[in-house]
């Protein structure tokens, strides 16, 4: 009795027998178990079916006159060399000698005659099922490979020694190939300009193109492992098009703050007057709503001020006249500049501190700039009859402000960025106190170009207090400074370190430990300080820098890894945000790092 028709796949069989008899019995064993069948008698008319349409399955007779089974099986891998064709040699001879040579010519499985029916049905049900899995596999391989072709970046995958291994279309099209074959076995630096290590450290680089021009670049990088091996993918994003675009919108927003400049200048001046009584006396009427008009045009010329502040430091196009000034008398500036609008709000404005004989070297007028956003600040956000204290201190190399409110303070989440661009506490459109998040951006931007440091915080008792240190102009000379190695892919965070720290450290900073490596040997004072943040593996990156500092200490100053993995690594850690960080914490942790231990080596 036959088995029940197969329902798990039906294949197309092609049966190849040149004794009709034998041929016709299993043609009609295949059809009634449910399969296709097309029937060829001898081995040259099976090769033409092959060529003209691919069998699912073959079951070939081994024994016949023009080519016997082992030839026509070799020919078949020849015509479909990249799809496999399951070949199932059928034979009644004895022993398996004929059947091992048959698997060894490239056949699959093999059945003596006369046929088992159960065993046929098993074999072709296993085979369906194998089939199945094979197609459900190409066809997410090529799903994927039409995915990974079809992103728009770059993506190169490498080995461990910086040879390509694959490519998408996007890579081709920028490195001048056609497909990605002809990438494949061609060096990292010989096809983007740049050795590995370079790449996988990630961050914004500069790569260059098939036609020999530079481009920048954003690289994203994962590594990973196949069959042991280590391997590493990189997405290379073109940042032409953004930094353009930046640029455009740079020129566009300082052309329309020049455009708007002059126009509001003559509407706040021509208001002002008619305020102040030039023109008549005013309208009972008209006097609220003329005096609404003088205090939103100021604060539009204000926000404009800003802008153009904006984009002349972001540019790099802002000239600053450094001065050595008395810094009590840059407080008692302060204080008179903003003493009508502290007034007219009902805060009253104190000081302290002014018997400081300490003096600074900054630009007057930026400076003042700065101390009157922050000043501001405080009065609009401190209560009707609150107090606004700014404060003055010195040591002997540095020079402290201090601007205090007692307002409702700074919300937790918003302390770490509110120094960036555009942040705002209450960032809705129902927020009640106006602003635009640019004042305490350009400060910061300008106390740094000064060599001070910008921090903020909550007020004992009660209110948020802004910080200002800066060095004096008149400090004593300083002993022999440590020296301290940044290692940061983020060249804005080494930045504001190395005007934090450069006071008191000779620093180098550098971006990764490629760089890093060319900084020499660690004298007995050298601190490294890292940031693991897209350099790779965190802890390849931790044994490269317990090489590169031979026993000097390390600091991990990164938000990147916990305190549980820094400690399995033997290493030193600090978040650069959260509870017990900031400035001095840093500079506490640096300083007690410095100190040389008795008998370490350099």
């Amino acid at each position: 009795m036959l088995p029940a028709p197969s329902t798990f796949a039906r294949l197309d069989v092609l049966v190849v027998d040149d004794i009709d008899q034998s041929r016709l019995e299993l043609t009609e064993l295949v059809e009634r178990l449910g399969h296709g069948v097309v029937a060829a008698a001898g081995g040259e008319e099976a090769l033409q079916c092959v060529r003209s349409r691919l069998p699912d399955l073959v079951l070939l007779d081994l024994l016949m006159p023009d080519l016997d089974g082992f030839e026509v099986t070799r020919r078949i891998r020849q015509i479909a060399p990249t799809t496999w064709v399951p070949v199932l040699v059928t034979s009644s001879l004895q022993g398996d000698d004929h059947f091992c040579a048959a698997l060894a010519q490239g056949a699959d499985d093999y059945l003596t005659r006369p046929v088992n029916v159960q065993l046929l049905d098993a074999k072709l049900r296993h085979y369906a099922r194998v089939l199945r899995l094979q197609r459900d596999v190409a066809v997410a391989m090529q799903r994927q490979r039409d995915i990974h072709d079809n992103i728009s970046d770059a993506v190169l995958t490498l080995d461990d020694e910086g040879t390509i291994i694959d490519a998408n279309m996007a890579a081709c099209r920028r490195f001048g190939a056609t497909w990605p074959s002809e990438l494949a076995g061609c060096g990292c630096r010989d096809v983007t300009g740049l050795e590995l290590a370079a790449l996988t450290a990630g961050g914004a680089v500069t790569l260059t193109a098939a036609d020999g021009r530079s481009f920048p670049a954003e690289i994203g990088s994962s590594q990973w492992h196949d069959a042991g091996a280590s391997r590493v993918t990189l997405v290379l994003r073109d940042l032409s098009e953004r930094r353009a675009i930046e640029r455009l919108k740079a020129e566009f927003l300082a052309t329309v703050s020049h455009e708007l400049r002059t126009p509001l200048t003559s509407i706040v001046g021509s208001v002002s007057l008619v305020v102040a009584g030039k023109a008549g006396v005013l309208p009972p009427q008209a006097a609220p709503l003329l005096g609404m008009a003088h205090r939103n045009a100021q604060r539009l010329s204000r926000l404009i001020d800003d802008l153009l502040d904006l984009t002349k430091l972001e540019g790099d196009r802002m000239t600053l006249r450094l001065q050595r000034v008395d810094a009590a008398s840059l407080v008692a500036e302060a204080l008179d500049a903003n003493h009508a609008y502290a007034q007219r709000a009902g805060v009253r404005l104190a000081a302290h501190g002014q018997d400081t004989s300490a003096a600074v070297s900054v630009d007057p007028d930026r400076f003042l700039q700065v101390m009157s956003n922050l000043i501001s600040n405080a009065v609009k956000h401190s209560p009707a009859q609150g107090e606004v204290t700014v404060a003055l201190s010195s040591t002997s190399h540095w020079v402290h402000y201090s601007v205090g409110d007692e307002g409702p303070g700074i919300p937790a989440d918003f302390q770490h960025r509110m120094f960036e661009k555009f942040s705002q506490a209450d960032g809705s459109d129902q927020r009640a106190k106006g602003g635009t998040g640019l004042g305490l951006y350009v400060a910061r931007l300008l106390v740094e170009r000064m060599g001070g440091q910008i921090t903020a915080g909550a007020r004992e008792g009660g209110g948020s207090e802004f910080r200002i240190r800066l060095p004096r102009a008149d400090a004593p000379a300083a002993p022999e400074r440590p020296v301290l190695w940044i290692v940061d892919r983020d060249v804005d965070a080494s930045a504001r370190l190395r005007a934090l720290l450069g006071a008191r450290w000779r620093v180098s900073a550098v971006v990764d430990l490629a760089q890093a490596a060319d900084l020499g040997r660690p004298d007995p004072t050298t601190v490294l300080l890292a940031d693991p943040q897209g350099q790779g593996m965190a802890v390849e990156f931790c044994d490269g820098l317990r090489r590169l500092a031979r026993g000097r200490p390390v600091l991990l100053y990164s938000d990147a890894v916990d305190a549980a993995f820094v400690q399995r690594q033997g290493l030193h850690w600090m978040p650069k945000s959260g509870e017990g960080t900031g400035a001095e914490m840093l500079e506490r942790k640096l300083a007690d790092l410095g100190r040389p231990k008795a008998g370490q080596e350099g």
